[in-house]
């Protein structure tokens, strides 16, 4: 299946195309209509498109839809069905079930400008240009609420899973069904490993050796029946990947089995309401009866209402704080299809609340312990190692306004851009528009270091908001990769996620063209330097500002390779401003603080020319307190005071300021401590 194992490696994982050059484009003079699927299937059909020729043209009606991120599907079948009608359409890293697309079962849709693949032995039809991100493939709705294609009725041994199973192919992406009978069961599930999550095999004990592939991972979430399970019956789309060919089921209902329905998943939609979602459709009676719920902090179920067919929003009142953990135990409920009632609780556990980019990003205080096992992570993330095995931490959900795209990777960001107010969210199942709010429904990882909220399964729009506008920063303050234990330091975990502006920096080190594809900067009177990366191509086309150049820096703070960096949104958010050292001043502005920590501090300066000086008092979230000059003065050198009061008068509170100078295109920034009064 296409799920992506390296977000950066996808393009070149899924699929190797013929080069652009020997593409060969269909319709053409000698096929001048559009192709078929069946034109697409068939290698021995007339007009059959080889691997990396573009079709157009291509028409179906779909018939499933994988809503799961990272890689994307449709399935279209022909209406007359049969064999060689039905492919796999992959969006890559775009929910073709979410807008702009809003593609559902039943829609009619016909492929304008597509290339054709082979992935694990399977034939699909992808973008031309292969970018997981941006793909450039164009697809046409033509109308909705079709009636599917027939099902190809079958038996386990004509839908064996065999890679050698010549009936299968011909039904590759097509619907297909096996009715079951008083042998047909539960052989083997994943439970017992070697098949992935979520699949299992089936046989019938007329024909033991034709085993049938059941997957319940690609186009939805179904847990295996145990072992021994009689199989009503079970319908899907034929798919081949890496052990051979499988059914993908498209939801529980595709598959009846003589067991109650599950709990596949529970997480908050608002802060005292939780969705909980079963793997079938439920009845209405038993799903919304309050006493088939309960809590593990003993609050009340409030109310239910359905949500659908298969899940449920239940209203709750459990007195936790935002970050606590709660569990739902779910029993009693019936399943429609076959009308078994749950006897055993179903347990599912989420982070109470919605929370904020802050709450996620905030460190988790046991990781922060003085020495070299001091580790700066998320307190919900999953544990270390937890990656590898496409694992995050416990169930939650967030809100934030989306601040910055990056290809698959979004930005999410609390208004007013408070430190730590910004966190990675990798591949939601939609597109989302920068300068929107949203609740996303997911887990939380540290990927190689950076606090990322992934595994998304629901996104949903709350409205409008603006994007908080970038702190200015120092690159001494962003740079700084260290393990603060204490909590007192500014670093560059407080930048992570987070819009940020550094001003009159340095280009000092250049890298270009492709693949490092950034430039090094540096503060003019510091050595510090941090990377300016061009992530995911976002700067297009991308040119280094030359060795020397003083330019202005906006982007988010990302942690990368071992290191901060900050990651430009678009060409625009570098300025070159002017050269270091022109005019003479560069390199040779005094300041100083004295006392530190103090109840009433001296910052003393001096200008090596006549200049225009800015000199400010800011708090750790980049906001101004009280400005101390802000005159065109001569070259000599100065001291100014600073009492602790902001620019009212009223005295600050005590704790970690800066102060910055700004003169003759050179910055310099102190840190100070605040005593208090």
């Amino acid at each position: 299946m296409h799920k992506v194992f390296s977000r950066f490696m996808a393009a070149t994982a899924l699929v190797c195309l013929a080069g652009a050059a020997s593409a060969t484009q269909f319709p053409n003079p000698g096929c001048p209509d559009s192709v078929t699927i069946a034109q697409i299937q068939n290698v021995a059909a007339l007009c059959h498109p080889a691997t990396g020729d573009t079709v157009r043209g291509v028409a179906g009606i779909v018939t499933g839809v994988d809503p799961i991120a990272t890689g994307f599907d449709i399935y279209i079948q022909n209406t007359p069905g049969g064999p060689w009608s039905g492919i796999d359409v992959f969006f890559h890293g775009v929910n073709p079930g979410a807008p702009p697309h809003s593609l559902a079962v039943g829609d009619s849709i016909v492929v304008e400008w597509m290339a054709t693949a082979e992935f694990q032995g399977a034939t699909e039809v992808l973008s031309p240009n292969n970018n997981f991100g941006a793909p450039n493939g164009i697809v046409r709705k033509v109308s909705s609420g079709n009636a599917l294609p027939p099902f190809f009725v079958g038996t386990t041994t004509q839908l064996n899973e065999l890679p050698s199973n010549t009936l299968a192919e011909q039904y590759e992406g097509c619907l297909v069904k096996i009715n079951g009978g008083p042998n047909l069961k539960v052989a083997r599930t994943s439970l017992t490993g070697g098949l992935g999550n979520n699949g299992f095999i089936i046989v019938d004990s007329a024909a033991p050796s034709d085993s049938v592939f059941i997957d319940g991972n690609k186009l939805t979430q179904y847990a295996p029946p145990p072992v021994g399970t009689p199989i009503l019956s079970v319908q899907g789309i034929v798919n081949q990947a890496t052990r051979g060919y499988r059914i993908m089921i498209r939801n529980g209902n595709d598959i009846i089995v003589n067991t109650p329905p599950n709990v596949t998943d529970a997480y908050p939609v608002l802060d005292n309401v939780i969705k909980v979602i079963f793997d079938r459709d439920v009845t209405n009676a038993s799903a919304t009866t309050l006493t088939n719920y309960s809590l593990a902090s003993f609050g009340s179920i409030d109310g239910i209402v359905m949500s659908g067919t298969s899940a449920v929003l239940v209203t709750m009142t459990n007195g936790l704080s935002h970050g606590d953990i709660e569990v739902l135990t779910v029993n009693g409920v019936v399943g429609v299809a076959a009308g078994q009632t749950m006897t055993t609780p179903q347990s599912r556990t989420f982070v109470n609340g919605l929370l904020t980019a802050e709450e996620v990003q905030r460190a988790n205080p046991d990781s922060l312990v003085n020495g070299p096992g001091c580790v700066d992570r998320s307190r919900f993330a999953g544990a270390a190692g937890q990656i590898s095995q496409g694992l995050g931490g416990t169930k939650a959900s967030m809100v934030g306004v989306a601040g910055a795209k990056y290809g698959t990777v979004y930005y999410m960001m609390d208004a007013g851009n408070p430190l730590r107010g910004g966190v990675a969210a990798f591949a939601p199942p939609a597109t989302l528009n920068i300068g929107e709010r949203y609740r996303l429904s997911g887990a939380i990882q540290e990927f190689f270091g950076e606090t990322e909220f992934s595994f998304i399964s629901e996104v949903a729009s709350l409205g409008a908001q603006a994007v908080p506008s970038p702190v200015t920063v120092t690159v001494n303050w962003a740079r700084v990769d260290t393990c603060d234990f204490s909590n007192a330091l500014i670093d560059g975990e407080h930048f992570e996620g987070r819009l940020m502006k550094v001003e009159y920096v340095k280009v000092v080190q250049r890298f270009n063209p492709l693949p490092t594809n950034g430039f090094h900067i540096a503060d003019q009177s510091f050595p510090d330097t941090i990377f300016v990366e061009n992530f995911n191509g976002a700067m297009n086309p991308f040119v280094a500002p030359a060795l020397g150049s003083l330019v202005h820096v906006t982007g988010v703070g990302h942690y990368s390779g071992g290191s901060f960096r900050i990651i430009p949104r678009n060409n625009a958010d570098v300025a070159v401003v002017g050269t270091a050292g022109v005019g003479g001043g560069a390199g040779r502005l005094a300041f100083s603080v004295s006392p530190n920590p103090a109840r009433k501090a001296k910052f003393s300066f001096t200008l090596p020319q006549e200049s225009d000086v800015e000199i400010g008092i800011y708090d750790v979230a980049g906001r101004e307190v009280y400005s101390l000059v802000k005159a065109h003065m001569p070259a000599g050198s100065y001291s100014r005071e600073w009492s602790g009061t902001d620019a009212s008068g009223r005295t600050v509170g005590a704790g970690v300021y800066f102060a910055r100078i700004k003169t003759a295109g050179v910055e310099r920034a102190l840190r100070t401590v605040f005593l208090g009064r």
